[in-house]
Formats: C-alpha cells, structure tokens, sequence
C-alpha cells in the first residue's frame, strides 16, 4: 500500500509541474519601442495593445517603451504591434498608415514634417 501511495504521489508531483511549467511558457513578457509624446498616446497606445491574449500593457512616454505581457499561444509581439500600428502609431516592425496617425491629436503628432521621426 506505501508503494501506491508513493507512486500516485510522485505522478502527482510530476503532474503538477509539468502543468507549471506548461503555463509558465505561455506567458510572454516583451518590450518594444513605440512613438509617441504624451499621456494620450500613453492611453491610445495601452489600449490599442490590449487584444485577445494580452495580459498587461505599459508604455512609458520618457523611454518610448511599452512593456508587454501576453500569452503565446492566443497571440504574438507582431499582432500587437500591429494593432497599435492600427491606432497611429509607429512600432519598431510596423509603420501606421498615413491616414491613422493624420487622426491623431496635435498634441500626439511624433513625426517631423519631412515624415521621419522625432
């Protein structure tokens, strides 16, 4: 009987920490650099990044990067980005369109007037 018990116990174990570090490697934490200025490009771009899967999401306005954590298996940093490219704003990977960032606040514009960035 100490035999079953020791084993159900060790399979218990290993089950337990294979489910562990199965959810451990679903969750992603990246940063990537995106342009912005102020607290509404904070706020458009934090929410811009919440999509499906996304758990966290900081950008800070000094340094230009936005902190984000998201589980792997329901979405990617490029997806992410993306969707920020959506709201008009630049990302290391994506480029939002001109028509995206020309919605954007004056206050919010971060390109130079020959298109390149700040």
């Amino acid at each position: 009987m100490k035999h079953i018990l020791l084993t159900c116990s060790l399979l218990l174990v290993f089950t337990l920490t294979q489910t562990t570090l199965s959810a451990q490697t679903k969750t992603v934490t990246d940063t990537v650099t995106i342009s912005g200025n102020c607290g509404q490009c904070k706020d458009r771009i934090e929410e811009a990044a919440y999509i499906k899967g996304v758990k966290t999401a900081k950008w800070d306005k000094t340094s230009k990067i936005l902190t984000v954590t998201y589980n792997n298996e329901k979405t990617s940093l490029d997806k992410i980005e993306l969707a920020i490219a959506d709201a008009g704003h630049d990302t290391r990977n994506h480029k939002s369109t001109d028509k995206a960032y020309k919605k954007l606040p004056s206050c919010c514009a971060y390109r130079t007037p020959g298109g390149d960035h700040e």
